[in-house]
């Protein structure tokens, strides 16, 4: 698990697209990443990465120029995309072309969307391989 403070994960995920967020009836929010070029470099048939972020307290969305969105399925639909992250008090903010979402929870599990653990070390190999 990936501690809570670490952009580390979003900014390997940079150039991505957020297609699908939900959460379990639990605290966990799963977020789906799309990067076709970096997804390709792990041979398994999948095509998206996800995030499992436990305990997690805050989703929001901010398109620039617009109001906050924290309604999961409006910012699935917003499709945001992933420039750039940093640590912002206790939380991560992630810009991207059209606003920023911020995040709030205390763990990062990385996996693909196979269900296939991936290490921030792998991760980090393939994106710059």
């Amino acid at each position: 698990m990936i501690a809570g403070d670490d952009p580390t994960p979003w900014n390997l995920l940079r150039d991505g697209t957020i297609v699908r967020i939900e959460r379990s009836v639990t605290d966990e929010v799963t977020v789906w990443i799309d990067v076709p070029y970096l997804r390709a470099r792990f041979p398994d048939g999948g095509t998206l990465f996800r995030f499992r972020l436990a305990e997690c307290s805050e989703v929001t969305y901010t398109p620039f120029d617009e109001p906050p969105i924290t309604e999961l399925a409006a910012i699935e639909s917003s499709e945001p995309s992933i420039a750039f992250a940093s640590r912002e008090g206790d939380a991560i903010v992630v810009a991207g072309s059209a606003g920023t979402l911020r995040v709030r929870y205390a763990g990062l599990a990385l996996e693909l969307d196979t269900g296939t653990a991936v290490s921030l070390e792998d991760l980090a190999l393939r994106s710059h391989g």
